[in-house]
């Protein structure tokens, strides 16, 4: 039997590039299932973005790789420090 591979883990920059991609993807998807869908409930809308989520991420990150070589950036904001009390 041959040994299972072992991934490499992400590193920061591929998992906010994932994160980024994902982010576009729902939005994209949310706006277009309430227009196809204005009757939907939120469970229904859950139900079908859990079935849509990998397939509409391929095309966001695919979109993301093609903006960034037309020369846009996307850049994640880091989440903001606690405030001191």
């Amino acid at each position: 039997m041959a040994e299972a591979e072992t991934k490499t883990p992400l590193t920061e920059e591929q998992k906010k590039r994932r994160w980024a991609g994902r982010k576009i993807a729902f939005l994209y998807f949310n706006q277009q299932y309430r227009i196809d869908n204005p009757e939907a409930s939120k469970e229904e809308r859950k139900a079908a973005w859990k079935e849509a989520k990998k397939t509409q991420t391929k095309i966001a990150l695919r979109t993301l790789n093609q903006l960034e070589r037309a020369g846009f950036g996307i850049s994640v904001p880091e989440k903001p420090a606690e405030a001191a009390e």
